[in-house]
C-alpha cells in the first residue's frame, strides 16, 4: 500500500473536519466560517474585518460575507471606526453572544469526544506538532 503524502492527509482532515463541524452547526443555521468569526469575537470584540480575517485565518472576502450574513441574523453590528471613518468595527450583539456560547459548546464537545478517543497527552502532542507545522509552512 502506498504511503499517503502529508499534504494529502492534511487536506483530507481539513475537509472531513469542515464537513463534521458543518453538520453540527447546520442546526444553528451557521457555517464553520461564520462560527470562526464569532469565536474570534469571543476573545476580541469590536475589531476590524482585517483583524477578523487574520485571527480566523480566513480570506477577507469570506469574512466580509460571513459578517454580512451574521449581521442580517442580528448577531453582529458594524459601526464606523471613530479613529478611521473608512474602516468598520464589528461588534457582537446580545443575540450573537447567545449563539456564540452555543457554538463554543459544540466546539468543546467535539474536542472532548476526540480527546476521549485518542487521549489527552496525544492531543497535546498533536496540537504542538500542528502549531510547529503551521509555523514552518508560513515561513
Amino acid at each position: 500500500m502506498e504511503e499517503k503524502k502529508l499534504g494529502f492527509l492534511i487536506a483530507n482532515l481539513f475537509n472531513d473536519y469542515t464537513n463534521y463541524m458543518n453538520s453540527y452547526l447546520k442546526e444553528m443555521d451557521l457555517t464553520l466560517s461564520q462560527t470562526r468569526v464569532l469565536l474570534v469575537l469571543a476573545l476580541n470584540n469590536g475589531v476590524s474585518i482585517d483583524y477578523l480575517a487574520e485571527k480566523a485565518n480566513i480570506g477577507k472576502s469570506s469574512v466580509t460575507k460571513s459578517v454580512k450574513i451574521l449581521e442580517k441574523k442580528g448577531f453582529l453590528t458594524k459601526e464606523i471606526d471613530p479613529e478611521d471613518n473608512r474602516r468598520k468595527i464589528v461588534k457582537i450583539t446580545k443575540k450573537g453572544k447567545e449563539i456564540q456560547k452555543a457554538a463554543l459548546q459544540i466546539n468543546n464537545e467535539i474536542e472532548e469526544s476526540i480527546i476521549s478517543k485518542i487521549g489527552e497527552n496525544e492531543i497535546k502532542t498533536l496540537k504542538e506538532q500542528l502549531i510547529t507545522l503551521d509555523e514552518l509552512i508560513k515561513n
